[in-house]
This record gives structure tokens, C-alpha cells and sequence, in this order.
């Protein structure tokens, strides 16, 4: 088996947030910046830190406040919104029952990762989980992914990084390690390819060729 650890991104990758994130943007956005952008704006940042997406829309000046707003609309509607992407839960099940470590690095606070990994029943498979604030820079810096991977006992050369956004991708490079992108990545597969991930997956299940599992009897793996 070429990688024994995963290392996940959670917005995007696991999780389906793109329209949680959208509505807490254009709800911030309508106070703090009325008029002035739109869902196209929104989606074209998709992946950087919270921060300097305000900063970006807002000024230095507006950020702080405008970070204070979306958190708060974000965290009241999560629930409604949230869920995880087909396929998620039975891969990574199959991959804990098969030995594969697993962890999970994001650019998210950690109060509504972890609702997210509650609501989706997926916090019990991963034994890492990596949130803004853990390192003194979000990804694409590889601090990140080298926090997991010393929590984790892992070694680079034999984990692999699952993401969304072309963040991940930079990170695992930053860090000496695989990368995979995901094709249901709300930038779009060929915004990915442009970053030259060394898998790409069309779908969940098409970790287990990258793993290089095996079919067994009932439709597992092993």
C-alpha cells in the first residue's frame, strides 16, 4: 500500500458547506459592504483564511468586524445547511477497518469543524484534527500538515493530502507530500489540474485505487 496515512480537508472535500459558506458571505457582505459583490466574488476565494477574504471585500479596517459577523450566521445556520459529500462516511470507514490513519487539516475555526464532524457522525475516524489557529500560518504554509503529521507519527513520504482548493495542493507540496484533488471541488477540476495534484478523484470511492485496496467478499475492501 503506497500511503498509510490521509490527511483530509474538511470544507468542500468532505463536507458539503459551499452553500452554508455562500449565504454567510452574502449575509456579511449585505452589512458591511452593501452592493458591492456578489456570489461570483464569493465563490472565487473559496479556500483562503476567513480573515483575508474580509480584507479582501472589506479593508483592514472592516475585517475583524465582518469576520465576528459571518461567524455568528454561520454557526446559527450550520445545521441546516451541512452535510457530507456521497460516498464520504463508507470510505472512510473502510480506510480506519484497513489500518489507514486519518486526519483532518483545515483553514476553519474549531468550533464549526467540529460541529461539522458531529452532524456528519465523523469525528470517531479521525485521529488528528487540525483548525486556524493551531499553527502560526493556515495553508498553503506547510505548518499545517506538518502539525498532523508529528501528531500523527507519520511520515511524509507515505501520506497523502485530500483537498478542494488549490490551498491544499500548495500545502502538500509545501510540506513533501502526495496531494489529491477532488473533481466535485467548487473551484472546478481543471482549476485543480492547473496545480498539478498527483491524483485526482472523480468520486469518493476513488481513493481505494489510490490506496491500492482490494475487493472482498461483500463489497468491501481490504
Amino acid at each position: 500500500m503506497s500511503y498509510r496515512t490521509v490527511l483530509f480537508d474538511l470544507d468542500g472535500t468532505l463536507l458539503h458547506t459551499t452553500p452554508l459558506i455562500v449565504a454567510s458571505f452574502l449575509h456579511t457582505l449585505e452589512q458591511h459592504c452593501p452592493g458591492r459583490y456578489g456570489k461570483e466574488e464569493v465563490l472565487a476565494c473559496l479556500g483562503e483564511p476567513l480573515r483575508d477574504q474580509m480584507v479582501r471585500f472589506g479593508g483592514e479596517e472592516e475585517a475583524d468586524e465582518m469576520v465576528r459577523t459571518y461567524r455568528e450566521h454561520n454557526v446559527a445556520h450550520h445545521d441546516r445547511y451541512v452535510k457530507a459529500f456521497p460516498g464520504v462516511r463508507e470510505v472512510v470507514d473502510t480506510l480506519h477497518h484497513v489500518g489507514i490513519q486519518m486526519g483532518v487539516v483545515s483553514n476553519k475555526q474549531r468550533l464549526t469543524v467540529e460541529m461539522g464532524l458531529k452532524l456528519c457522525g465523523l469525528k470517531p475516524w479521525f485521529q488528528t484534527v487540525i483548525c486556524f489557529g493551531d499553527t502560526d500560518k493556515p495553508k498553503p504554509d506547510a505548518s499545517p500538515i506538518r502539525l498532523a503529521l508529528d501528531r500523527l507519527g507519520a511520515r511524509a513520504e507515505t501520506t497523502l493530502m485530500v483537498g478542494d482548493s488549490k490551498y491544499d495542493l500548495l500545502a502538500a507540496r509545501n510540506a513533501g507530500v502526495a496531494s489529491a484533488g477532488v473533481a466535485w471541488s467548487a473551484h472546478g477540476k481543471q482549476a485543480l489540474l492547473a496545480h498539478e495534484p498527483d491524483h485526482m478523484l472523480e468520486s469518493m470511492e476513488d481513493l481505494y485505487e489510490v490506496m491500492e485496496l482490494h475487493e472482498v467478499p461483500g463489497g468491501g475492501r481490504s
